[in-house]
């Protein structure tokens, strides 16, 4: 039978992407980037490692002014003269969206539901609209030649957090729009002011140096150092073969959240306090106050969900990452609690 080869002409339609690395904030390194959501917690190192190499790099954003501190913080990614803050950004307008990469030959999306919402509508807004819209606008674009989509591990359309779920949803949407998208599926992301060990910290702060648990923290978990994925997005942008793909990220090591814990707690060298309150009672209370950050309906679903890298997966093995363990990361981000807490502490008493 004579085989039929297909391809899709999407895919091989756009030039290949020059990146000269071996410069300095001041040496361009042919990378023009436009990056979504970079007042995420992992913005700052997304745009940093490209800044790093002379990259000119676009942040779009929806807050009123720059002198903002998540978003002033934006202008040390780069160069002078190399770094664009677009404020008042508004992603139900088409026409801006691909205004902000006109110019641009690489894209990155990282935004998601920072405020933790609550309702489908709203995530599926954040999660797949906007993301289509995006990948729409750089399929329109014949000078983009690189979408980077940031989704997260665990995205399945059957998981009981709404996060999750749309997030998958929102994986298809860009690659039906934009082939050559690469989407990258990371796991917890742990660094200065995350979403992990920080959420730990500041729970303690508020609930007496307990943490709020919903059940017996035996889902698992996959912590990669943040700025790992972002040496892992470089090394994507310098690799063809990654065009198309998804790739889950992940640590070397898998722990439940148990392990986790107790991990943050002997870095500080306190004793774990685990409050356990039953989930359906934990629901409930969500559901009638605010959605604050560290207490919200999704952190209590998302809790129960193993969040590892599965296997025959593409990794970050296969991105020339050898990623720091969840201990060597500690390291780095809790060196300021032990500084000011070493001995004993009002925040970590016994």
């Amino acid at each position: 039978m004579q085989k039929v080869l297909r391809f899709h002409f999407g895919v091989l339609s756009r030039p290949k992407l020059h990146i000269y690395d071996r410069g300095s904030k001041h040496t361009p390194s042919g990378i023009r980037a436009t990056i979504h959501g970079g007042t995420s917690f992992s913005g700052i190192y997304m745009g940093g490692i490209l800044g790093n190499i002379g990259s000119e790099l676009i942040f779009p954003h929806n807050h009123q002014y720059n002198y903002e501190d998540h978003v002033r913080e934006l202008k040390t990614t780069s160069g002078p003269g190399q770094n664009w803050l677009l404020h008042d950004m508004n992603y139900d307008n088409k026409e801006m969206i691909e205004w902000t990469m006109k110019n641009s030959n690489v894209v990155v999306n990282l935004l998601g539901p920072r405020k933790h919402l609550k309702n489908r509508k709203d995530f599926e807004w954040i999660n797949i609209t906007v993301p289509k819209r995006i990948a729409e606008a750089c399929a329109k674009n014949p000078g983009v030649i690189r979408f980077i989509h940031f989704s997260a591990c665990g995205a399945n359309p059957h998981a009981e957090s709404l996060d999750l779920q749309t997030k998958y949803i929102g994986e298809q949407e860009v690659l039906n729009a934009f082939p050559n998208a690469t989407i990258f599926r990371p796991s917890v992301m742990v660094g200065d002011n995350d979403d992990f060990a920080y959420h730990w910290q500041v729970q303690k702060r508020y609930f007496h140096n307990f943490n709020i648990v919903p059940d017996n923290c035996q889902a698992k978990r996959q912590p990669i150092f943040v700025q790992d994925v972002a040496q892992a997005m470089l090394n994507a942008l310098k690799m063809p073969e990654t065009i198309g793909q998804t790739y889950e990220l992940g640590g070397p090591h898998v722990y439940t959240l148990l392990e986790c814990y107790e991990m943050f707690h002997n870095v500080v060298q306190r004793p774990p306090k685990l409050a356990h309150i039953d989930k359906q009672i934990l629901l409930k209370i969500a559901q009638y106050i605010p959605n604050w950050k560290y207490f919200n309906i999704d952190y209590i679903l998302k809790h129960g969900d193993d969040m590892i890298v599965q296997q025959g997966s593409k990794t970050i093995d296969d991105l020339c990452v050898r990623p720091l363990s969840l201990t060597q990361a500690l390291q780095n981000i809790f060196w300021d609690i032990q500084a000011r807490y070493g001995g004993s502490s009002e925040l970590y008493e016994r």
